[in-house]
């Protein structure tokens, strides 16, 4: 990485001198804060790309799988859906998803199942019961 001595600004200069630090992004199109002789942030000058990748899912998910399971079974008829059904309402109200973006599997459902029996009940035909 090529750093111009022009970008490094210490923390104090940004306090006291904003305007002048800005210009400065303005001028090089980032500036390197310094903070006890160390870099401590980057201060960038937004170049307006719209091909830069904007992650929406920033809160990424709000609910483990089996919060978002209680949450789904609680509205729904008899506190009952099929295993398969379930992982589409979850995904697409967007309660659970996995790290790399996908819908839960059914598997996974059922297997959460087993792991808190106190709260769910596995039935036959992969349908899953809130008790």
């Amino acid at each position: 990485m090529e750093i111009n001595i022009n970008s490094l600004v210490s923390i104090e200069r940004v306090l006291k001198e904003a305007e002048a630090v800005f210009r400065t992004v303005d001028e090089i199109g980032k500036v390197i804060i310094l903070e006890n002789n160390e870099p401590a942030y980057i201060l960038l000058k937004y170049e307006g790309n719209d091909k830069m990748p904007v992650n929406l899912s920033a809160d990424r998910t709000t609910y483990t799988l089996q919060e978002a399971m209680k949450i789904v079974l609680s509205e729904a008829k008899n506190r009952t859906l099929h295993a398969s059904e379930l992982a589409d309402i979850i995904y697409d109200k967007k309660l659970y998803v996995q790290k790399n973006g996908e819908k839960a599997k059914y598997n996974q459902i059922r297997a959460r199942c087993g792991h808190y029996p106190e709260i769910f009940e596995a039935l036959p035909g992969n349908y899953i019961r809130l008790k």
